[in-house]
């Protein structure tokens, strides 16, 4: 009897702990099965909503690529730009080279640019500014010969261009300093500037160089001409052709 009374304690403190053991541990602060799959689902975009998330980025893309677009055509413009006015300081410079510096024409505006140039302005062809520009560079390196064959082939590239005649006065020039010199291809250079082109601001400038080539070749007479004709139709101006000129008519005739 006294063994039954301590087993009954004993089995009901066991069935406790039992019971105890196989009841569920709840933690509220885990979510729930249910929630946690709820939150999943929900941490997982629609493809509706990857499909406006890839539209929006498309969008900035193509807004990015057109402002980069727009500023490379603004660079494009500058360069050409500056480009040209480039070309106009080296046509000044050779003007200047040429007819002793300074200089106006009869309407009293400077003669720097060449009529072509400033009419054409920044419609001048990329690639004719650069053909012209490398062939003036042989000039102010002294490397006459190459020099020579880069305006002949700018001239045979751009018969026509904006700075033709000042490619033929440079030809005719260069034959006058190179060695030796080809007093037959300064006059065609020459003669050339002045049959097309009879209004550029170069032709005062042929027109004294080419009263010397014939002068040098013999031919006094023809020299004599058309250095007075050059007086007579440019000398209210204060060209330095005319001065040379002048000169030139005293000390020889």
């Amino acid at each position: 009897m006294h063994i039954i009374k301590l087993i009954v304690p004993a089995a009901a403190m066991l069935s406790a702990q039992l019971l105890w053991a196989q009841a569920p541990i709840f933690d509220a602060s885990k979510p729930s099965r249910e929630e946690s799959s709820r939150q999943t689902a929900q941490s997982i975009p629609s493809e509706q909503n990857l499909q406006m998330e890839i539209y929006q980025q498309l969008q900035t893309l193509q807004q990015e690529v057109m402002e980069l677009r727009g500023a490379v055509e603004e660079q494009g413009h500058q360069l050409r730009t500056l480009k040209q006015q480039s070309l106009d300081r080296y046509i000044e410079l050779d003007r200047r080279m040429a007819s002793g510096g300074g200089g106006e024409s009869k309407s009293g505006k400077s003669s720097g640019s060449s009529s072509s140039a400033s009419s054409t302005g920044s419609k001048v062809p990329l690639e004719e500014i650069d053909a012209y520009r490398n062939a003036y560079e042989l000039v102010k390196a002294k490397q006459f010969p190459q020099a020579i064959a880069g305006f002949e082939q700018f001239l045979k590239q751009y018969p026509k261009g904006a700075y033709a005649p000042n490619a033929l006065y440079w030809s005719g020039e260069l034959q006058l300093v190179n060695t030796p010199r080809d007093l037959k291809a300064a006059q065609q250079a020459f003669s050339s500037l002045l049959e097309k082109y009879p209004e550029h601001s170069k032709v005062p400038d042929a027109m004294y160089k080419l009263g010397k080539v014939y002068f040098l070749s013999g031919d006094k007479a023809a020299s004599k001409k058309i250095l007075n004709e050059l007086i007579q139709k440019h000398g209210d101006s204060n060209r330095s052709a005319i001065k040379f000129a002048r000169q030139f008519l005293q000390d020889n005739f």
